[in-house]
């Protein structure tokens, strides 16, 4: 799947990953580099059946922002969370930059 240019992956290198059934394939490295949390942060433990979306809902107001949490913790896969881990959430209303350059 091509990644548009307005994608926040847009910059990251490819590898070429092996698939078990396909061979080879074009991969995106997305986690290129760790992105310090701005603004203020919360320690928030992880309890019951609460995963990244759920948090990224009840911290952001919206579950596709997930990849703000998983950008500012260490390289775990989300689904590996389990009740009492700590994870960061960036606390900071700001969800990106956007650059607007065109004129009407």
């Amino acid at each position: 799947m091509p990644v548009l240019t307005t994608s926040r992956y847009a910059a990251c290198p490819t590898y070429v990953a092996e698939d078990a059934r396909r061979g080879p394939q074009p991969t995106l490295g997305v986690r290129a580099a760790e992105a310090p949390p701005g603004g203020p942060i919360h320690q928030h433990r992880i309890s019951g059946l609460e995963d990244i979306e759920y948090l990224s809902w009840r911290y952001h107001g919206a579950s596709e922002l997930w990849w703000r949490i998983a950008d500012a913790n260490p390289r775990v896969y989300p689904l590996d969370l389990r009740p009492g881990d700590t994870l960061v959430v960036s606390l900071d209303a700001d969800p990106g930059r956007v650059e607007r350059n065109r004129s009407f």
